[in-house]
């Protein structure tokens, strides 16, 4: 025998109102729903739908939107269980080393995200090694999770990637291996330096290039200039001295006089005075 919430009458159906009353009451306290996507667009269509569309709608199959899986640092009892595993006598493997979600406290903190460089001699950087394997596909979601963070731990984690690559950056023989999805955080891929180039160059169009005028020196005449240089500038200048001596032996080959003669009188006359002197003492 059934009875009703709102009639104790067995066996009596209960009317629209109580039914809406019943429904009000169940529902009470509960968290008010948001209505699907479908129902959204049969609640807010702008002509009516026959049910048969109704239906055809509610039908159609939502697509869940992807979750991309996050990288994370270990906590404090997964990084106690490891350095039991790696240091003492636990033979025991811990689960999440295994995981490539997982990051060491020591490798987050030194930076040492980036996996090994492929080489021929080193066995540990072959893809098919399981820790290079775990490197590869740890920094390729770390990657991806840095080009869009959403939250303070996704932005934290960004930063870590951009620096290590940057450090990668500095060396020139690590620039080569860099990808242009690498690049693309630290704002050097190729694509970026074209658009910063092609800026630049705008910027200089756009900038005003300063003409300097153009100076017109006044021509001199022929007569000034000879003038200038044939006038004797006023001091004492090793022109002037050597105009004067010029002028002087001018004037003494003019007026007779020669320096040897006169050099001759003076010797002639320099030898009586000193036989005048010795007559003298005797």
């Amino acid at each position: 025998m059934k009875f009703n919430s709102t009639s104790k009458t067995p066996g009596v159906k209960p009317k629209e109102d109580e039914k809406l009353f019943e429904n009000i009451i169940d529902n009470l306290g509960k968290p008010k729903g948001t209505p699907s996507i479908a129902q959204q667009t049969i609640n807010f269509s702008p002509k009516k739908l026959t049910p048969g569309v109704k239906q055809k709608i509610l039908s159609t199959p939502q697509v869940q939107p992807k979750v991309k899986p996050k990288v994370r640092v270990e906590t404090m009892p997964e990084r106690i269980e490891r350095i039991t595993y790696e240091y003492d006598e636990n033979d025991k493997r811990p689960v999440h080393l295994d995981n490539p979600l997982i990051v060491s406290q020591e490798d987050m903190t030194n930076r040492n995200l980036r996996p090994k460089q492929f080489s021929n001699m080193d066995p540990n950087s072959y893809p098919s090694n399981p820790k290079q394997k775990k490197a590869l596909t740890t920094w390729e979601i770390m990657v991806d999770q840095a080009k869009n963070p959403k939250d303070k731990y996704d932005r934290e984690s960004a930063k870590q990637v951009r620096q290590t690559i940057l450090d990668s950056w500095k060396k020139p023989s690590m620039r080569q291996y860099l990808g242009e999805d690498e690049l693309e955080l630290i704002g050097r891929s190729k694509k970026q330096l074209e658009a910063k180039r092609k800026i630049q160059e705008e910027q200089i169009k756009e900038r005003p290039v300063y003409v300097e005028p153009v100076r017109y020196e006044p021509e001199v005449k022929l007569t000034d200039y000879i003038e200038e240089k044939a006038s004797i500038k006023p001091g004492i200048t090793k022109e002037l001295i050597q105009l004067q001596t010029d002028i002087k032996k001018n004037m003494d080959y003019v007026m007779g006089r020669d320096d040897k003669k006169e050099e001759s009188k003076e010797s002639v006359s320099n030898e009586d005075d000193k036989y005048k002197e010795d007559k003298f003492d005797r």
